[in-house]
C-alpha cells in the first residue's frame, strides 16, 4: 500500500493563504511547522482557525491540511470527511489527491473493520483518481491492492456469514413483497369503497327524483280533482233564501211583484212546504 506525500497540500495552501495575507497566513503557516514536527493535532487546529477565516480555493486547500493530519493520527473517518470537503475545489490536481487519499481512508477502515463495502469505497475513490490524472502510479498500485484484498474478504466469508446475508437479504425482499402487496390492497379498497359511495349517491338521487316525480303526479290529481269541482258548482242553479227574495221583491215594480206572487203561490201550492202569499 503507497501513500502519496501529503505534504504538497501544505505547501500549496500556504501559497494561497499568504495571497489572503494576514491571520489566514499565519495560523497556515504556524500549522505547516507543527505538522513538519509530528505535531498533527496542534496543526488540526491551526488548520481549523485559519480555515474559519478563508474562502474560495484557500478553504478548500485547508480542508484537505486538516485531513492530512487527521489522517497521522489515524482518525480515518474523520480525515475522510475533509478530503471530501476539499473534492469541490476547481483545481484537478487537488481533486486528485482528494480522492487517492479518500481510498486510503476507506481502505484502512475497511481493513480494520474487516467490511468489504468500505473496500469497494476505496476501488471506487482509486478509480476516480486514475480519471483525472491517468499516469497515478501510486493510485494503480493502490486499486491492485485493494482488489486483491476484496477477493479474499469474499473468499474467507464463512458460509454461515454468507447464508445470512442471503437470509437477510430474502427476508428483506419479502417484507418489501408484503408491502407492496399491502399498499395495493389498500388502493383497491379504497378503489371499491369510493364506487360504492358512487353507487349510494346514485341511488339516492334516483329514488329523490322518483319521489319528486310522484309528488308531482300527485299534485295534478288534486288539481284536476279542484277544477272538476269547480265546474260542478259553477254549472249548478242557485238557490235564494228568504232574505234574498224579500230584497228582490222590494226592488221590483208593484206589478212584477204581483206575477212574481202569482207564481210563487202557484210553485208553493205544489210544494209541501209552500207558503200562502
Amino acid at each position: 500500500m503507497r501513500r502519496k506525500i501529503l505534504r504538497t497540500g501544505l505547501v500549496a495552501s500556504a501559497l494561497a493563504a499568504l495571497a489572503l495575507g494576514g491571520n489566514v497566513y499565519e495560523r497556515t503557516h504556524e500549522g505547516n511547522a507543527l505538522w513538519h514536527q509530528g505535531k498533527y493535532q496542534d496543526a488540526f487546529s491551526k488548520y481549523m482557525e485559519a480555515s474559519s477565516q478563508a474562502k474560495g480555493p484557500s478553504e478548500h486547500l485547508l480542508h484537505y491540511d486538516m485531513g492530512t493530519a487527521l489522517y497521522k493520527q489515524a482518525r480515518y473517518d474523520e480525515a475522510n470527511k475533509e478530503f471530501e470537503q476539499a473534492l469541490a475545489a476547481p483545481d484537478p490536481q487537488l481533486k486528485e489527491k482528494a480522492f487517492y487519499n479518500s481510498g486510503n481512508c476507506d481502505f484502512r477502515s475497511g481493513i480494520s473493520k474487516k467490511d468489504i463495502e468500505l473496500l469497494k469505497k476505496a476501488a471506487g475513490n482509486y478509480q476516480k483518481a486514475l480519471e483525472i490524472n491517468p499516469n497515478d502510479q501510486d493510485a494503480k498500485h493502490n486499486l491492485e491492492v485493494v482488489r486483491r484484498h476484496i477477493e479474499l474478504q469474499k473468499q474467507n466469508q464463512p458460509p454461515q456469514q454468507q447464508s445470512q446475508k442471503n437470509q437477510q437479504q430474502d427476508k428483506d425482499k419479502q417484507d418489501k413483497d408484503k408491502q407492496d402487496k399491502d399498499k395495493k390492497d389498500q388502493q383497491k379498497q379504497n378503489q371499491q369503497g369510493q364506487q360504492q359511495q358512487q353507487q349510494q349517491a346514485q341511488q339516492g338521487q334516483e329514488k329523490k327524483d322518483q319521489d319528486k316525480q310522484k309528488q308531482g303526479q300527485g299534485q295534478d290529481k288534486d288539481k284536476d280533482k279542484q277544477q272538476q269541482a269547480s265546474q260542478a258548482q259553477a254549472g249548478k242553479p242557485q238557490e235564494l233564501s228568504k232574505e234574498e227574495a224579500e230584497r228582490l221583491l222590494k226592488s221590483l215594480s208593484e206589478q212584477e211583484k204581483e206575477q212574481l206572487k202569482d207564481s210563487l203561490r202557484t210553485e208553493g201550492v205544489n210544494s209541501p212546504n209552500g207558503k200562502d202569499w
